[in-house]
């Protein structure tokens, strides 16, 4: 963006809703740092019940933290990966592209070999 270019103003509508609903949103625990917390507490433990339905709810309405379950399991994969001794087969990480997948091989295998 050059100097001084701003991005255009949402639409009037969505401030009202955005004005309205993030408080709420925020007091019932359905906040994006709370669907990150209850996505991170969930690589340790099963969530309650009200967890889980605040995490869903949080999910359905939210577009940018869609993705948050899928990362974090491609990171638990990945760490879990790092902890095995054999580096050739990570067929664990079937997402990643093979480029990605040789890269990460050969970077595990010279640091073996330190």
């Amino acid at each position: 963006m050059k100097h001084g270019s701003q991005l255009p103003r949402p639409p009037i509508i969505y401030r009202m809703m955005q004005a309205v609903m993030s408080p709420i949103l925020k007091a019932l625990g359905i906040s994006c740092r709370n669907a990150f917390n209850l996505c991170n507490e969930q690589m340790d433990r099963e969530l309650t019940k009200g967890e889980s339905f605040r995490l869903r709810i949080h999910l359905m309405m939210c577009g940018i933290c869609r993705q948050l379950p899928a990362q974090f399991d491609g990171m638990r994969k990945l760490i879990q990966f790092t902890g095995e001794d054999n580096h050739d087969d990570i067929s664990c990480c079937a997402s990643l592209s093979e480029e990605t997948k040789a890269r990460i091989s050969g970077h595990l295998r010279s640091r073996d070999k330190h």
